[in-house]
């Protein structure tokens, strides 16, 4: 009899299918949240916008160090370096890195004693879309670049500038005089 006893008290250890596919939908379920709320694709526009807004600074700062360091060559010289005509214009994703004013960016920032920049940069993904665009007519001079996160498209309306991201071909722009490159009736386009 002590025998039977114990035969009816055996457990199996263990889960059943049920159990375990319950638990699998919970955490498909999770993840899908989880992948919704975080978007990494996202994610990775407002990294590659972070590094345009550092390039585009970076180099407006450069430029008007250049323009202020230069001494009786006047504007043109320094904004159109190498070519001497105006205007003159570059863009990241066709001209070279080189910082001597045959980039690019036609300003010789190799020559100057305050500015380092020994290399241009590109745009992240620096193709027809998204590049960096150079002007310079007479004494000012204007980039631009295309940003493409949610988060950042707003400063391409409130830069202060004539392309704005409601217009087709939004761009941010810096530089000091943001009517230079322009979809249509600019010294340059994009």
């Amino acid at each position: 009899m002590k025998r039977l006893k114990e035969s009816a008290h055996v457990r199996y250890l263990g889960f059943t299918l049920v159990e375990l596919l319950v638990v699998i939908a919970i955490v498909a379920i999770l993840a899908a949240v989880v992948v919704l709320i975080i978007n990494p694709l996202e994610l990775t526009r407002r990294g590659r916008d972070a590094a345009r807004l550092t390039d585009l600074a970076n180099l407006q700062s450069a430029i008007n160090i250049a323009v202020q360091e230069s001494t009786g060559a006047g504007a043109v010289a320094v904004l159109c370096s190498g070519s001497g005509t105006y205007p003159c214009n570059g863009s990241s994703n066709i001209g070279t890195r080189v910082s001597d004013g045959t980039g690019w960016v036609k300003v010789n920032l190799s020559s100057q004693k305050s500015v380092s920049l020994p290399t241009l940069p590109v745009d992240p993904v620096n193709n027809a879309t998204y590049h960096y665009a150079y002007c310079a007519n007479n004494d000012a001079w204007e980039i631009d670049a295309v940003l493409e996160s949610d988060q950042q498209k707003g400063r391409m309306e409130s830069d202060g500038g004539n392309e704005n991201a409601t217009d087709t071909g939004g761009r941010y722009e810096v530089g000091s005089n943001l009517t230079l490159i322009a979809a249509s009736g600019g010294s340059c386009t994009y």
